[in-house]
């Protein structure tokens, strides 16, 4: 990945992870946040960077204008 697929990878992961965070502590849910909670909810944010990774790399023309 060139830098420029990097900087764009890391700018929308980061702000995923925010957003769906944010999303979950208004709702309530790291109140009663269990360890397998903790693992589950960690699987779902790397499954999503790997998609976003994905999709990253395959617009490599949109990506470095």
């Amino acid at each position: 990945m060139s830098r420029h697929q990097k900087k764009v990878f890391w700018a929308i992961f980061i702000v995923f992870c925010i957003a769906g965070t944010i999303s979950i502590y208004l709702q309530g849910a790291f109140d009663q946040m269990s360890f397998g909670g903790a693992i589950i909810l960690t699987t779902l944010y790397l499954i999503v960077g790997f998609f976003i990774r994905l999709y990253v790399k395959s617009n490599i023309k949109e990506i470095d204008k």
